[in-house]
């Protein structure tokens, strides 16, 4: 984005960005960008709190009327979740069983996303053209089979992340963002099938199964877990 900012300013086009990793930022020295402390993939910061967005959103916007870029400014706000996993408790039974697939955990989920669709009224899965199930058996099949193509299993296993932690936020006592995402990979097949799916795709032939196995796949701060699977 920092590059494309650059582009765009050529062009008489002001630009401001929000960035999330500061050194990257300071390397691409983008036109105007919004630093802000938030968690990665959480760029606006608090899940499902408008006025708290606004803000983030408001105050990347102010950046356009500055002119002495390439600048960083510092979001104010920070989020601070204490992981607390005191009294939390999935309200459904995802525990593997001998008869038990990835499939048919995901239907199991099918309710929970539901409701959590009517709450919000917005989703974020769809990039893959998928229903849930076809994308469970393109994971299923590539822990099973041969490799399907990377971008499409990329794009599947990012609508199921998503399917999952947008079902999660539906739950009678839903919890935080992080303990959702612990839920995720530790009580979920789902979360066990990335796990091993990760070094099949590393040792792949393709240099694209290897980027998503090594960057995208498992996140940085999950990547201890590999240790342990």
């Amino acid at each position: 984005m920092g590059a494309l900012g650059h582009f765009l300013e050529r062009q008489g086009i002001a630009t401001a960005s929000i960035s999330l990793v500061r050194e990257h930022t300071e390397t691409i020295r983008p036109p105007r960008a919004l630093w802000v402390t938030f968690e990665l993939g959480r760029p606006l910061g608090i899940p499902d709190d408008a006025d708290f967005q606004r803000r983030v959103l408001r105050a990347t916007a102010e950046l356009l009327e500055r002119t002495d870029g390439p600048l960083i400014a510092d979001y104010p706000e920070d989020v601070a979740e204490e992981a607390d996993f005191t009294g939390w408790a999935c309200p459904i039974n995802l525990a593997p069983t001998a008869v038990d697939t990835l499939v048919a955990e995901i239907d199991r989920l099918a309710t929970w996303h539901d409701q959590a669709i009517a709450k919000t009224g917005r989703t974020t899965v769809g990039v893959s053209g998928l229903d849930m199930p076809a994308a469970g058996a393109l994971l299923a099949s590539a822990l099973d089979g041969e490799l399907p193509p990377a971008q499409a299993l990329k794009e599947a296993i990012d609508d199921l992340r998503a399917y999952y932690l947008e079902a999660a936020s539906a739950f009678p006592d839903p919890g935080t963002p992080k303990m959702r995402k612990a839920w995720l990979w530790d009580e979920t097949l789902f979360g066990k099938a990335l796990l091993t799916l990760q070094p099949k795709l590393a040792a792949s032939t393709d240099p694209q199964h290897r980027i998503l196995a090594n960057l995208t796949l498992i996140p940085a701060t999950e990547r201890y877990r590999l240790e342990k699977a």
